[in-house]
C-alpha cells in the first residue's frame, strides 16, 4: 500500500489530499478531496501487485477520481488501458467518452488529448496504461526545416 501517512515510492508524492504518480513524463493523480491531509492511498492489496488502484470512501474520502495527464501539460494519445472497475465514467478533456464496468481493455484510441478521467466507485484498478505524447508544432517546423537542409545539401552535391 502506497500512502495512508507510509512511505511513498520515489516516483510517488502528495500534493495536498492527492496522491500523484510520476511516469515517462506522464501523471496520474488521484484527486480525494474529501482525504484527510496525507491520508490519500493506493494499492491497500485488494488487487493485483504492479497495478494502480484505489478505493472511493474509506481513507480516500468519498468522490474520488483519477486523472491522466502530461508532466507540465500538453497532448498527448491514449492507445488503450486494462481496467477492473466497480463503475467508472470515462471522460477525455472534460467531454464523457465511456461507462467502464467490470474487467476489460479499452482500446478506442484517443488523439491529441490533453486529460483521461476516471470517476471512482467502490473499487478501481488500471494496468497496462499505453499513452505516447504529441509532438508540439514546432517540433514539426523543425524536422521540416532539416529535411529541407538534407535536400539542398544533397542537390549541392549533385551538382
Amino acid at each position: 500500500m502506497y500512502g495512508n501517512t507510509g512511505e511513498l515510492p520515489a516516483n510517488m508524492r502528495y500534493s495536498g489530499n492527492n496522491l500523484v504518480y510520476e511516469e515517462a513524463g506522464f501523471l496520474l493523480t488521484l484527486f480525494a478531496p474529501n482525504a484527510a491531509s496525507g491520508m490519500a492511498h493506493i494499492g491497500d492489496g485488494t488487487f493485483e501487485p504492479q497495478t494502480y488502484n484505489w478505493h472511493d470512501g474509506i481513507e480516500n474520502g468519498t468522490d474520488t477520481y483519477v486523472t491522466l495527464t502530461r508532466k507540465g501539460g500538453g497532448k498527448f494519445s491514449l492507445a488503450g488501458f486494462d481496467y477492473n472497475l466497480d463503475a467508472s465514467t470515462l471522460s477525455a478533456d472534460g467531454k464523457q467518452i465511456g461507462m467502464l464496468q467490470g474487467e476489460g481493455s479499452w482500446n478506442m484510441a484517443q488523439n491529441g488529448i490533453s486529460e483521461l478521467r476516471l470517476s471512482s466507485g467502490a473499487y478501481n484498478q488500471l494496468d497496462n496504461i499505453d499513452v505516447s505524447a504529441v509532438p508540439e508544432p514546432d517540433t514539426y517546423a523543425m524536422l521540416g526545416a532539416g529535411l529541407g537542409l538534407l535536400a539542398l545539401v544533397r542537390r549541392r552535391k549533385q551538382a
